[in-house]
């Protein structure tokens, strides 16, 4: 192996030399000396087992044997930078197979979907939309992003964003919970339990609580749901108040059909994290849609 890839360094320095016809030249683009550059060309003839080059005294010319061998290097040389070219972009004509939580997916990923395909129209994806993180080594799963607390020891795995989370219910539950002071006994609670990989139903209304400093009967009237996107379509019908997570939530506070009743938001314990196998990163449609993910996520 190092006899290959020492001859394929010798072949490239003779190329580029013989393209120029100038060892000063090549060795300023190979970042090498001239004598680094002579040598190598000596060693390649000892190899060979004939002349490449005449030494005139103050230029070079080919011999026939070098004259061939440039002819056919060349369009070898350009043959191999070809297939590498092609076997990268094939990176973004293949596909690709996605892992998603589902309410993330459906609220945060489909209406952008136009704008990947836009910029990718070749490359295909498989997404897998799951709660739970997918196991790798037995599911075709290139990448996935999922809500959690970055435990993954033996796979590659980046925060993209945190979470918080922040109680919402539509602007006329508000306005009741505002003019009554017993409205907790009133108020359904809204929970979903996707992804929190927890037996509480409310661990998040919990989390929120504890931070807050804020003691409510959180078991007495509820509602639980173990999908994130029902709790959200729960508290848009205003069957209650729904612990949300602001990531899925932004959108219908900003359109006015969820309101904040109370100025009190608090990070979640989870967030948005990009996990893969370590050796699936350098691989170019890993690479597109992680790139253009960072860009936008939280925006």
């Amino acid at each position: 192996m190092l006899a290959q890839q020492n001859i394929l360094a010798l072949l490239h320095t003779f190329e580029c030399a013989a393209l120029h016809m100038s060892f000063t030249r090549a060795a300023n683009i190979l970042n090498l000396t001239q004598g680094a550059v002579s040598q190598r060309i000596r060693h390649l003839e000892d190899m060979l087992g004939f002349r490449l080059f005449i030494r005139l005294t103050r230029k070079l010319q080919l011999t026939n044997e070098g004259a061939r061998l440039l002819g056919i290097l060349s369009s070898s040389l350009k043959r191999i930078d070809d297939e590498i070219e092609d076997i990268r972009v094939q990176g973004l004509r293949g596909t690709l197979s996605v892992g998603l939580p589902p309410t993330f997916s459906f609220i945060w990923l489909m209406p952008r979907l136009e704008e990947f395909a836009l910029r990718w129209p070749n490359l295909n994806i498989n997404f897998r939309v799951r709660a739970g993180l997918i196991n790798f080594n037995h599911e075709r799963v290139d990448i996935a992003i999922y809500y959690g607390m970055q435990k993954y020891p033996d796979l590659y795995c980046e925060r993209l964003a945190d979470e918080w989370l922040v109680p919402v219910c539509t602007p006329a539950l508000s306005q009741r919970i505002r003019q009554d002071n017993n409205w907790f006994e009133k108020v359904r609670f809204i929970h979903a339990s996707e992804s929190v990989d927890s037996q509480d139903t409310f661990s998040e209304w919990r989390e929120w609580c504890s931070a807050t400093q804020t003691e409510l009967p959180l078991e007495k009237n509820f509602m639980s749901f173990n999908n994130c996107h029902m709790s959200i379509e729960a508290a848009l019908t205003g069957s209650g108040i729904a612990m949300g997570r602001k990531q899925l939530v932004k959108k219908y506070i900003a359109e006015g059909k969820l309101t904040i009743p109370f100025n009190k938001e608090v990070q979640a314990k989870r967030g948005y994290d990009l996990i893969m196998p370590r050796e699936n990163r350098s691989r170019p449609g890993v690479k597109a849609l992680t790139e253009w993910v960072r860009s936008i996520i939280n925006e």
